[in-house]
């Protein structure tokens, strides 16, 4: 016999599907819940959480839940099966070109930074501990600090230890570090395909090759993984597994664990990217490849550019039994990180307001996930493939026999940017895809600021006017075929 919460959210799924319980209807508060339904508080929180996981519900901080319906899964992109092949990755010329855009970029909005927190956070700290804001900072970086991510994360079901935690400029930056004692140039790294093109870029300015490995259907070709790594030909592996850039799925909990496992089992290290981790729009962190890490082979890195400000460029790496090489690198290349942006940091998360933040921020993702998905569905063909993220701040679009690049050109003359496909791999693949930034709504509210609201359906403009030209777009292009694997093995 089904749990009664079960029954009950059941029972309102049907409800919403029959159009008895219509869409952004308000759902009574949790108290009121208990008594229409006679059940504890206990049943109700489980009943919201369900709904809220399988996508029919969607929560707005101190206003209460609301009804919505799942995205449309049944229409999404197909990524290629190939055996991996050594490649040399190429700058992205977009960096060079200095490409900037709303939909470009993969960062949050002005009015989504808690600014004036902050600055309450930044005067408290200033205040307190004054003079000592301007020493050279700790190499390994603020003791307090340090100790605030690991209570932070713990909480998440990722048990730190503050001396093993590294303070770095960024995610990126804790990557390359990462990278840097675990590689010499020429070296190969294991990444999956797509791959975020900044993990690109920083692979071929350090002068390392590259295998991609599949990425399909929410999995990581682990197999052919684990035969690359048997032949001893790759030196680390660089992967993300939550919310990941630009899919926006999470690989598998098992997925996660075998690649620990075979990260022990070969003696490779696997550098984690988990920036996104707790863009999670159920409002439950996932798991990372470092739960499993019993012997320390995976170096864990992620930072608040993605969850707080892309400006303030502080991050961190857990380097496990790289610890003392990493900190050994940091010490001699960068000499700490800013000792004002690393106790403003701190000071918001021991204060409670980084974990508030954390789930308004992750309902209003979700809320323009929907936005998007909405309007897209409505103004690009039937066919077209649009991903279902399940986190994080990103939209990946295919769509059959458009160049992605083509359509890139003519946005750019009207002012409108965003990533085309190829700039995700080393490969022939992708041409038809792009990557929208959601971060920003493309939906007016009334609540919001006059400014806002203008924003808004100015974004909204140029989205109508990119479908446009992804709709105009006659060029014709001949993809390259999914290849099969061959008989012999990974060439």
């Amino acid at each position: 016999m089904a749990a009664r919460y079960i029954t009950i959210s059941d029972n309102i799924i049907n409800d919403i599907d029959k159009g008895i319980l219509l869409v952004d209807k308000r759902m009574p508060s949790l108290r009121q819940f208990t008594q229409l339904h006679n059940v504890s508080m206990t049943t109700a929180n489980n009943c919201y959480q369900r709904l809220l996981d399988l996508g029919w519900l969607y929560a707005k901080p101190k206003i209460g839940y609301f009804i919505t319906q799942p995205l449309n899964k049944q229409n999404t992109p197909i990524y290629p099966q190939f055996n991996a092949q050594v490649a040399t990755p190429k700058v992205d010329q977009s960096i060079v070109q200095g490409l900037r855009g709303q939909f470009y970029t993969a960062q949050l909005p002005e009015d989504l930074i808690p600014q004036d927190i902050l600055n309450r956070c930044l005067r408290r700290v200033n205040q307190r501990i004054g003079s000592d804001l301007f020493a050279y900072p700790d190499h390994q970086g603020d003791v307090a600090l340090r100790s605030a991510l690991a209570n932070h994360f713990s909480q998440q079901h990722l048990p730190l230890k503050s001396d093993n935690l590294v303070i770095t400029n960024g995610c990126i930056d804790a990557v390359r570090s990462a990278i840097e004692i675990t590689t010499n140039p020429g070296d190969t790294v294991a990444i999956s395909s797509p791959c975020f093109n900044g993990l690109l870029n920083l692979l071929e300015n350090m002068g390392r090759l590259v295998l991609e490995i599949p990425c399909y259907q929410s999995q990581l070709d682990l197999d052919q993984l684990e035969s690359l790594l048997k032949d001893k030909r790759i030196s680390v592996c660089l992967f993300s597994a939550n919310h990941i850039n630009p899919q926006g799925f999470c690989l598998s909990n098992q997925q996660k664990q075998r690649i620990a496992e075979l990260a022990t089992d070969y003696q490779v290290p696997v550098i984690e990217d988990d920036i996104c981790l707790e863009l999670s729009y159920s409002n439950i962190t996932p798991l990372s490849i470092k739960y499993w890490d019993k012997s320390g082979w995976v170096l864990w890195c992620s930072s608040v550019s993605k969850t707080i400000a892309g400006g303030y460029r502080l991050g961190w790496c857990e380097p496990g039994r790289f610890f003392n090489a990493y900190l050994q690198l940091r010490s001699v290349q960068f000499f700490g990180v800013n000792n004002i942006v690393q106790h403003t940091v701190c000071e918001f998360i021991n204060t409670g307001h980084y974990s508030k933040h954390l789930k308004k921020l992750t309902a209003t993702l979700a809320a323009h996930a929907r936005q998007y998905h909405s309007l897209l569905r409505e103004l690009l063909p039937k066919n077209t493939k649009i991903s279902v993220p399940e986190g994080g701040m990103v939209i990946w679009l295919q769509l059959d026999n458009m160049d992605s690049q083509s359509v890139l050109n003519e946005a750019l003359k009207k002012g409108i940017s965003f990533r085309a496909g190829s700039e995700f791999t080393t490969l022939e693949y992708y041409q038809n895809c792009l990557r929208l930034n959601i971060g920003w709504s493309i939906v007016k509210n009334e609540k919001d600021s006059a400014e806002k609201q203008e924003k808004s359906l100015a974004l909204r403009a140029q989205l109508i006017c990119l479908c446009g030209l992804i709709n105009e777009d006659v060029t014709s292009i001949t993809l390259p075929l999914i290849p099969k694997p061959e008989p012999d093995g990974v060439k």
